[in-house]
């Protein structure tokens, strides 16, 4: 069971770029990422949507599930191996750039 969870925020670049961007993202990002953090267990990823309208937004989620439950280590080994990480032009760095939140655990699941 995870005991800590990141979840990655991202964009592609544009509407137009959205598959090129999740054939990457599942592809090669998510592999590098679950090899620079062993613990992973799952991967599950959301696309958000407005909520008074229901349109999908051109922003994504990664919930990844982690069984390491120090986030000091998971992300050093993210952090660490980040730098080999492959690159794609389909992800939005300047406008919507990607935001990581790192969530411990802090009681039993309801």
């Amino acid at each position: 069971m995870a005991s800590t969870l990141l979840i990655a925020y991202s964009s592609p670049t544009s509407v137009a770029d959205v598959e090129g961007f999740s054939q990457w993202y599942t592809e090669l990002h998510i592999p590098e990422v679950r090899a620079a953090i062993p613990s992973i267990s799952k991967v599950t990823r959301w696309q958000l949507t407005d909520p008074a309208t229901g349109d999908k937004l051109n922003r994504f989620a990664a919930v990844y599930e982690i069984e390491e439950a120090d986030v000091a280590v998971a992300a050093a080994g993210l952090f660490s191996a980040a730098a080999g990480f492959t690159q794609t032009e389909f992800m939005d760095r300047e406008i919507d750039p990607p935001v990581l939140h790192w969530v411990s655990k802090t009681g039993p699941d309801a």
